[in-house]
């Protein structure tokens, strides 16, 4: 008896395994804003690089990004980005995403980003992409970063 009920519970453990993966998926649907962009150094020291980024292009907090079940990305860039509107759109134009286990795919058409793959983690309304840097060389890496982690909130 002991016997049929542990294998019951593995059997129930491996179910739940196997079907996080669309769970997963589903948790990602929907739209996103940026709130960290984490920047692990050469040296080892890890820096916020969102502040920065935000006094170079004021309206950065107010892009969203929308993951649509199909698997396209739309990203919506606020008129205030004035003159950056239609680089950032054009970059992240008719861009998608996929997932195989715990890592995202990004696909843009603007071969100039090349295809990239990140550790994804959702928890409750916060997306956390997480990349390294030594696992992706085709990545421009002018810093020679190791790591970047981007957090985004839920809409």
């Amino acid at each position: 008896m002991k016997r049929i009920f542990l294998d019951r519970i593995l059997l129930s453990a491996l179910v739940l395994c196997l079907s996080t993966g669309p769970l997963l998926a589903q948790n990602v649907v929907g739209t996103w804003k940026r709130t960290a962009m984490l920047l692990t150094e050469a040296s080892g020291k890890t820096k916020d690089s969102t502040p920065e980024l935000t006094r170079a292009i004021p309206c950065t907090p107010d892009i969203t990004y929308t993951f649509l079940a199909d698997g396209t990305m739309k990203v919506t860039v606020p008129e205030s980005c004035g003159r950056m509107k239609p680089v950032v759109e054009r970059m992240n134009e008719a861009g998608r995403w996929s997932i195989t286990g715990s890592k995202l795919w990004i696909t843009v058409p603007d071969k100039s980003l090349p295809d990239s793959g990140y550790k994804l983690s959702v928890s409750g309304n916060t997306m956390t992409w997480d990349f390294d840097y030594a696992a992706n060389p085709q990545m421009p890496n002018p810093t020679k970063a190791k790591r970047l982690v981007i957090k985004y909130v839920r809409l």
